[in-house]
């Protein structure tokens, strides 16, 4: 069980649906994966990374986050898809890739070079910075027509990291991705995700219409039934046996609220310590006791120690801090303050008469409200305006650590 980094091997657990669907979107699109933090995107694209040679492609994950300019990305694409290993892939898997290709939307069907076929010729639709322009036309040429599948994560960093230093290259990072993307005969799939949100960043910066072509497959929370089901296997082979009735885990889930794999996996972790701590206080004092399973007060103990650390939260208000102004963030604050004194969230109207300190401008107050929502809705802190025009936080976590530290 995974806190925090991504789960591999027998810590992932679920999203079988999930993946399937993404397998069948990517022999039609390209994707983006707009899910919002702590929702476990990393960990999908790691087990793509581990079901590709199944499908006849050579997938790697590649964590972007820390590339300052296109010349560092080229590089890095390069580095990682080595021509050898490549060929090795093609070589050993060679029925599986030609199924893949088969399966192929928008391709014709047209062996690479290397296979006695033609590929395509490169063309960037707008000027690129000379230092990179030619590595880049190269590397597409030579990786287009491969079956690969190019996981780009924390690919939204990388993009803000060059818009602060060169926007013009990051506009031209985009035109030759999507260019590259849209190449006659492109066997490539890209797939970008990132624990910034991709659209809310490109659409700031007028740069959206670059990766209009990408679908983008939003990965959701576990359903009550996957959550459930990973609770208690969880509790058995990652702490000594320990059961969990139903009641408990049912308890376990509504404190959460929003059932993302992180969540889950925190309280369950926190909640077992608790219950550790129960039990051996039990059987010193009561040797013949037997030890029982988690009860709803381990799991009310377990949440109420989270709650204490502020390390655990602190970096959801740092993010706002560091990607807004002052006087945005202020606003944020303040309505973030509002919603997490309401347990059921509040209406716009609601929001709206609460901010008029921050605003007095109605119509100015309602843009702001507007903006404000939309940015946080994408970077995970609420949920999406519903049918009653109602918002509230995703996570009940987060939302009790904002209450206690800002009301």
């Amino acid at each position: 069980m995974k806190l925090g980094s991504p789960a591999t091997g027998k810590d992932f657990w679920g999203r079988e649906r999930e993946l399937t669907a993404i397998w069948q979107c990517l022999e039609k699109e390209h994707l983006v994966l707009p899910g919002v933090r702590r929702l476990g995107k990393s960990s999908v694209l790691l087990r793509m990374q581990e079901q590709a040679s199944e499908h006849g492609v050579v997938a790697k994950v590649l964590d972007v986050s820390t590339l300052q300019s296109a010349e560092t990305f080229v590089q890095h694409l390069d580095v990682e898809f080595a021509a050898q290993g490549i060929a090795a892939f093609v070589k050993k898997h060679h029925k599986k890739v030609t199924q893949w290709f088969s399966k192929l939307d928008s391709v014709a069907l047209m062996l690479p070079d290397e296979w006695g076929g033609a590929g395509a010729e490169i063309k960037l639709k707008a000027p690129a910075p000379a230092t990179w322009q030619a590595s880049a036309k190269t590397l597409q040429q030579r990786l287009q027509t491969q079956p690969l599948l190019i996981l780009l994560d924390e690919f939204p960093v990388m993009l803000q990291n060059l818009l602060k230093t060169a926007p013009h290259e990051a506009e031209q990072v985009l035109v030759w991705l999507r260019t590259w993307r849209q190449t006659r005969d492109n066997r490539c799939r890209f797939v970008f995700t990132g624990s910034i949100g991709l659209q809310n960043l490109l659409e700031r910066h007028g740069l959206a219409v670059h990766m209009n072509d990408c679908y983008p497959y939003q990965l959701g929370p576990f359903s009550g039934a996957e959550a459930a089901a990973m609770w208690q296997q969880f509790a058995v082979q990652h702490h000594g046996g320990l059961s969990s009735p139903p009641t408990v885990t049912a308890h376990a889930l509504q404190r959460i609220g929003w059932l993302a794999p992180f969540y889950v996996c925190l309280v369950l972790d926190e909640s077992c310590k608790a219950a550790r701590v129960r039990i051996d206080e039990t059987a010193h004092t009561f040797p013949s006791a037997a030890p029982n399973g988690l009860t709803t007060d381990d799991v009310d103990a377990a949440y109420e120690v989270l709650l204490t650390q502020r390390s655990r939260f602190q970096h959801w208000e740092q993010r706002l801090r560091e990607a807004l102004s002052k006087t945005e963030f202020a606003f944020v604050q303040a309505l973030l303050t509002h919603l997490a004194k309401n347990k059921n969230g509040l209406t716009l109207k609601q929001l709206s008469n609460r901010l008029m300190t921050q605003q007095a401008d109605a119509s100015r107050r309602a843009e702001q409200i507007q903006n404000a929502l939309a940015y946080l809705t994408d970077e995970g802190y609420t949920t999406p305006v519903n049918a009653e025009g109602r918002v509230q936080f995703r996570s009940f976590l987060l939302r009790d650590w904002w209450g206690r530290n800002h009301v």
